[in-house]
């Protein structure tokens, strides 16, 4: 299968005020609702410390030990991604294993569109959580800046490029275009 690219239109602001909400209601609601997703997460990596249900409350109530580090945050907080979020088109970039930015980020450039592909592979969320030690890559970008790629896509001339960089291309316009349409962000995770 590979790795590759999953990517959701996302409130950032709503996954900002579930993160130390204390919303217990909410975490019952994302443990019952992914809970096939949390098994194979806790089957999966069955010496992760915490597991990903310790993880996903500590996000919730915001008591996050200091100094913790894994990816059982990461993968509990894309419980929230999925639960405020719309996936999106991802068929151009999943798989698609070490990825080579260069390409396409010299085409996004050409077109005149202000985005590089490094900033959904960059170990970043729009809360402060540990870094994992390996996986997930995550990365995200707030609905301000995602309006503001949109236009530059809507006013972009066309430009000569291989295929398969074409065909990424239109995929991350996609992913602009209906995060814009939404008036969200938009976060992604890369395993």
């Amino acid at each position: 299968m590979g790795y590759g690219f999953m990517v959701w239109a996302v409130d950032i602001d709503a996954l900002k005020r579930a993160s130390g909400s204390k919303d217990d209601t909410l975490r019952r609601t994302i443990t019952k609702r992914f809970a096939s997703d949390l098994a194979r997460f806790n089957d999966t990596f069955e010496d992760a410390e915490p597991n990903a249900d310790e993880a996903l409350q500590h996000i919730i109530d915001g008591t996050i030990p200091e100094g913790a580090r894994g990816c059982s945050y990461a993968y509990a907080f894309k419980l929230l991604v999925q639960h405020f979020g719309t996936i999106l088109d991802n068929r151009a970039v999943c798989p698609w294993s070490s990825p080579d930015f260069g390409p396409v980020d010299q085409a996004l450039a050409a077109m005149g569109v202000p985005f590089r592909m490094d900033v959904l592979y960059d170990y970043s969320l729009p809360v402060r959580l540990p870094y994992p030690d390996d996986f997930p890559v995550t990365g995200w970008v707030d609905a301000v800046t995602v309006k503001a790629v949109y236009d530059a896509f809507s006013a972009a001339p066309s430009v000569n490029m291989d295929s398969q960089t074409a065909e990424i291309a239109t995929c991350i316009r996609g992913w602009f275009r209906d995060a814009a349409r939404r008036g969200t962000g938009l976060v992604s995770y890369y395993h």
